[in-house]
């Protein structure tokens, strides 16, 4: 079974790629609050790689931004590939199938004309 649920924050602004025959693609990391703290008593967290096609990428893209909190479902899948000095690079990232929306879209601060906020990260 491979079925991957979690609950994070975006790492990164949203940037969809087009590659080819009208599909596009999101990359993104999702921030995970860990059960574990640091010695100064902070929340860490596991930051686990994302990628978003088609439909879940626009909708990524149309709702959210870096920082916003989302649902995820998915699988993960391996890939590997050979760099330009000749050595393996492994891959694991989570295909995303489905997205959850955690909090309302936030209203861009160049509408409304306001300073922006800080964006805590990870929580």
């Amino acid at each position: 079974m491979n079925h991957v649920s979690l609950i994070g924050r975006l790492v990164r602004p949203v940037e969809l790629q087009e590659v080819g025959h009208g599909s596009v693609v999101c990359n993104n990391t999702l921030a995970v609050r860990n059960a574990k703290k640091n010695e100064n008593g902070q929340a860490l967290a596991d930051f686990i790689p994302l990628v978003f096609w088609d439909k879940t990428a626009l909708l990524l893209r149309d709702y959210c931004a870096k920082g916003n909190q989302i649902g995820v479902t998915g699988r993960m899948v391996s890939r590997s590939y050979v760099n330009k000095n000749e050595q393996t690079v492994y891959i694991v990232e989570l295909l995303v199938e489905d997205l959850y929306f955690m909090e309302a879209k936030k209203i861009s601060n160049q509408a409304t004309n306001t300073n922006p906020e800080p964006i805590e990260m990870p929580f």
